[in-house]
């Protein structure tokens, strides 16, 4: 038979004595109203109803079911054994929880129950927007969920369905876990995964049912919050609805093609961009022993990351080049400055060069170049030296006026026999030729004498 639905369950919920027969606190206790009526939250498996007790100091959520499953008395009473085994003021993620497996009455037929304390905490996706701007906030919230994803770890339990809706922020700064459908203890170990999870938060490839099934959505979750603190601006840049943090399925199916993923790995932060990197490999690997969670870095170095760009190719001005083996401009003004000649650069091939020897500088002619280059300044008469100065003078003169005599051969370009390759030249020269190939023809056929 199929279990009442949510209509029938608000319905029922609004008159606890008849609906809670077996439950005396529930049973005086007094359902809380909103604008929607007396429901909380509802999801795919079941809704969630707040009562407060008669003095309003004791509040209490009751999940109800509106699927049905032959295995959810049993894998309850399993879940309900393990936890009771722990002390909540030590596991302060945990929130107690009561399974009645006949505890609701709707319709004339009793249907099952979970029961456990109201907390006044606030929903992560509140929280994260209320301090999207505090790194130090998010970065404390980061580190303790990852501690209390170790921490369930170590026990061997896992939750199943680590997404934002089952995250509560309490002060200080506390994380704890809601709604233990799909939770892992080891007395469950064999049995089948009761559910995927929020489609945001796995991995595309499910992770099988057991201990290790949370390091991936507990990383996607550390990721979010890390990378919030790092750059407050993703928030509103990369949430394309209100059901996820930054990231979601489109982005695990398509790791390559996601911006989210793009923009966290190039995080200024760098522990953000090292995780970013161990999500992906999360992705790709086909076995489900993902590592665990890394510790959080409460105060990080940012560098920022500048996204690789081709440089573009170097443009060669073959008129400023200098040939090979000769001292550069400012080789030449700092021997000019220093009175020493600087070595030259290593060359591919290196070898002893001979030393240019020294030719007279010839000016350039009259006639105007294009586009030439300023011709360089004469040098002003030397001053006369001292017997200390004299002999270091040559040596460094010598490197000087090779650059000038370099500069001045470059720069005005000897042009022999240019004219000849002129259109008007060329054809003047053609119509010569054949007026003299006619006087030859003229005097072969008909010569004067």
């Amino acid at each position: 038979m199929e279990p009442p639905s949510l209509t029938d369950y608000m319905m029922a919920v609004q008159h606890p004595r008849l609906c809670f027969p077996d439950d005396d606190v529930l049973a005086a206790s007094t359902t809380v109203l909103d604008a929607l009526g007396p429901v909380t939250g509802s999801g795919v498996f079941g809704c969630v109803f707040r009562f407060t007790s008669e003095d309003g100091a004791l509040t209490w959520a009751v999940k109800c079911f509106t699927s049905h499953s032959d295995a959810r008395a049993d894998r309850y009473r399993k879940i309900c054994a393990a936890l009771a085994e722990l002390r909540p003021a030590e596991e302060r993620w945990l929130v107690p929880i009561e399974f009645a497996a006949e505890g609701v009455l709707v319709g004339g037929r009793r249907w099952p129950l979970v029961k456990m304390p109201w907390r006044p905490a606030a929903p992560l996706l509140d929280w994260v927007e209320r301090w999207k701007d505090n790194p130090a906030a998010l970065r404390a919230v980061a580190a303790d969920f990852t501690a209390v994803v170790g921490r369930m770890g170590e026990l061997g339990i896992a939750h199943g369905d680590l997404q934002h809706g089952n995250i509560l922020i309490s002060a200080p700064r506390r994380v704890q876990l809601i709604d233990y459908d799909a939770m892992y203890v080891p007395a469950l170990a064999g049995t089948a995964r009761p559910e995927r999870g929020h489609r945001n938060y796995q991995r595309p490839r499910p992770v099988g049912y057991g201990p290790r099934m949370d390091r991936f959505p507990a990383r996607v979750i550390q990721l979010s919050l890390l990378g919030l603190a790092a750059d407050a601006e993703l928030w509103d840049r990369l949430r394309e609805d209100d059901d996820r943090l930054l990231l979601g399925q489109e982005d695990f199916e398509d790791p390559g093609g996601s911006e989210a993923l793009a923009a966290l790995a190039d995080s200024p932060d760098p522990q953000v961009r090292d995780i970013t990197a161990r999500l992906l490999a999360d992705l790709r690997s086909p076995h489900d022993l993902l590592p665990p969670l890394a510790a959080v870095v409460m105060e990080p170095t940012l560098t920022p990351v500048t996204p690789a760009r081709p440089r573009p190719a170097p443009v060669r001005d073959t008129a400023s080049e200098t040939p090979a083996g000769q001292p550069t401009g400012p080789r030449t003004d700092e021997a000019r400055r220093g009175g020493q000649q600087q070595e030259p650069r290593p060359e591919a091939e290196p070898g002893p060069r001979p030393e240019p020897k020294p030719e007279p500088r010839t000016e350039p002619g009259p006639r105007p170049q294009p586009h030439r280059s300023p011709q360089p300044q004469p040098q002003p008469p030397q001053q006369p030296q001292s017997a200390s100065s004299a002999t270091a003078a040559p040596a460094a003169e010598r490197p000087v006026r090779a650059a000038a005599r370099s500069r001045s051969t470059r720069r005005t370009p000897v042009r022999r026999n240019r004219w000849l390759l002129r259109p008007g030249v060329l054809l003047c020269l053609f119509v010569l030729v054949l007026l003299l190939g006619l006087l030859v023809a003229l005097f072969l056929v008909a010569p004067p004498w």
